[in-house]
């Protein structure tokens, strides 16, 4: 039972390593891709962070402020 305990966490290791191996020798092909994504859904972040824009009144009162 030991030795089977054994062999499967020496494969698990290995392929801990395999796998960080090829992230680390992909990571600019990893980094594109999530960059690519980062500016797909940005535009669509910010113009739903912006507040909608007031209405401005179309006339304004007089001029002169000493008339009542």
């Amino acid at each position: 039972m030991m030795k089977i305990i054994t062999w499967i966490n020496f494969a698990a290791f290995i392929l801990g390593v395999a796998g960080l191996g090829s992230a680390f020798l992909f990571r600019s092909k990893i980094f594109d891709a999530v960059l690519d994504g980062v500016k797909e859904e940005l535009p669509s972040l910010v113009k739903e962070a912006m507040p909608s824009i007031p209405s401005v009144p179309t006339s304004t009162g007089g001029v002169n402020p000493f008339t009542k």
